[in-house]
């Protein structure tokens, strides 16, 4: 179960990380046969007649890919890359079946749940409410628009809903959760092995040549575009609302800018006014911002006025706003002095990163090897640590995410290895080496009793969908051609000869 469950994390974490709007290959002027066959040569998948092109799936790639190998000493071995190929088309099919098995259900997701979910979002936050100048300027940091983070979103709540819809078709006994509990209720003591990238940067070395070899392929980062100094007034405008109350609200809107005009003060308007609680109680300043930061229509309108002038009213997804532009920043070069000392960071930060992934996978095999952990950590030539006696809610000195170790070792079974766990920034392997039973409680089994129902009904739930995934692929049309291109390229270095780790520049 608890297999199951981590596999079904990966498919979402992966999404979230990597999700992006994909491109549908058309071939016109072929008959239905030959533009099927074609779209399935030119595409790196495609689900039940729907692609996923080179060009998508070499950007899922290209993250996954930099996170193991900037400024890696060397490559992985190909098979090994190969490996990594595959595992992530594989994550990329799980999540297009799940949506197509959204939208055959016509589910929807409205603009304000996908609101509602960045609203809750505490990253976005200043002094416990969502901050529309943080959002952008995290959105801007992290070089992602709004428009394509706000449709990460919406695909993300389309898997939240499915496995929902998953999970709420279990069906948890009582017997199932007495049972469930009587075999949680035990001390254990359990081994651990960790993989922190931290631990890795004492032993990373960065040349001078690697930092301006990484200036140079990064320049655009840190050139300093043209930015604008702004300030807003928002009137929130509800997903559903009526055209009577966009009206209402718009006639607000340019009551309020009437007013301006005739000399009330912008700041005062927006704190008196405005719906958006992180810039309110600044006069409705969101500081500076670059181009593709902003929704397309507030962006384009802000930096189409000069400093002083006040905009037309202006609708986005949020609402309706004001904008008032209080200052300008021409663009400006970067010079690699001014930069030095935060790329070498970046690249130790990142190799160290890239040495603890590949060490924990590199285990990972051996475990395979070994199937306990004890065997896999001498091979490896690890130390492991042992747990104190230990049960369920306790926590142990010192670690830091102490109580999820525990949690998933009460989990497993006596000397079975669960498949790695990411706690915090470090990556670890636990199994159960000693247990003993304790006298089952019935007063703490009635107090726990709901949320050992809910916790019950999550495993068989995320159960549920690795049997549905598996299903859902025997009974789909699925073709791989990421999946094809590693075998071949298995097939072709059985004799000892290399092969190519990149498939024809993802075949652009």
């Amino acid at each position: 179960m608890m297999s199951a469950m981590r596999k079904y994390t990966k498919i979402i974490l992966w999404f979230v990380v990597t999700a992006f709007v994909g491109t549908i290959f058309f071939v016109w002027g072929m008959d239905a046969g030959r533009q099927k066959s074609a779209v399935e040569q030119i595409s790196a998948a495609v689900i039940n007649d729907q692609p996923i092109s080179y060009s998508e799936f070499a950007q899922h790639w290209e993250q996954r890919y930099r996170q193991i190998m900037t400024n890696a000493k060397e490559e992985p071995a190909p098979k090994e890359i190969q490996r990594m190929r595959t595992e992530l088309m594989d994550t990329l099919i799980d999540t297009t079946l799940l949506k197509q098995q959204f939208d055959k259900l016509k589910m929807t997701v409205t603009p304000d749940e996908v609101a509602t979910r960045i609203y809750s979002m505490r990253a976005f936050h200043e002094n416990g409410v969502f901050s529309q100048e943080k959002y952008i300027s995290m959105l801007g940091y992290s070089r992602i628009s709004p428009d394509d983070f706000e449709s990460e979103q919406a695909n993300m709540i389309k898997l939240m809903k499915m496995s929902q819809i998953l999970r709420d078709s279990t069906v948890v006994t009582e017997d199932a959760v007495r049972h469930y509990s009587r075999a949680r209720a035990r001390s254990i003591k359990f081994e651990w092995v960790r993989f922190h990238w931290k631990d890795y940067l004492k032993k990373v070395m960065v040349s001078k040549n690697n930092i301006s070899r990484y200036f140079n392929k990064n320049r655009n980062d840190y050139d300093t575009p043209e930015e604008i100094e702004a300030s807003h007034i928002l009137l929130r405008l509800d997903g559903n609302a009526t055209e009577e109350e966009k009206l209402t609200l718009k006639l607000k809107m340019d009551t309020l800018r009437n007013d301006i005009i005739k000399g009330a003060d912008f700041a005062k308007m927006a704190t008196e006014h405005s719906d958006d609680p992180g810039s309110k109680t600044k006069g409705g300043q969101l500081g500076y911002f670059r181009r593709g930061v902003m929704v397309g229509n507030f962006e384009d309108v802000a930096f189409a006025l000069k400093p002083g002038e006040l905009s037309e009213i202006v609708e986005t997804p949020f609402g309706y706003h004001l904008i008032k532009v209080t200052g300008h920043r021409a663009a400006k070069k970067a010079e690699l002095a001014d930069v030095k000392k935060d790329i070498k960071k970046i690249l130790k930060d990142e190799k160290a990163r890239q040495q603890a992934q590949q060490a924990a996978t590199n285990f990972l095999l051996a475990l395979d090897t070994h199937d306990q952990l004890r065997p896999a950590i001498q091979a490896a030539g690890l130390k492991t640590s042992l747990s104190p006696w230990v049960k369920e809610d306790d926590t142990i000195k010192g670690i830091d995410g102490a109580e999820q170790l525990i949690d998933t070792a009460l989990d497993l079974p006596l000397n079975k290895p669960s498949s790695s766990l990411t706690v915090g920034q470090a990556i670890y392997f636990v199994e159960v080496v000693q247990e003993k039973p304790q006298t089952f409680n019935e007063t703490l089994f009635k107090l726990e009793h709901d949320s050992l129902v809910e916790r019950l009904k999550r495993i068989r739930g995320d159960q549920l969908t690795s049997d549905w995934l598996k299903q859902a692929r025997a009974e789909s049309t699925i073709v791989n051609n990421i999946a094809t291109e590693a075998k071949d390229a298995s097939e072709t270095t059985e004799d000892g000869s290399t092969a190519e780790s990149t498939v024809e520049a993802e075949k652009k």
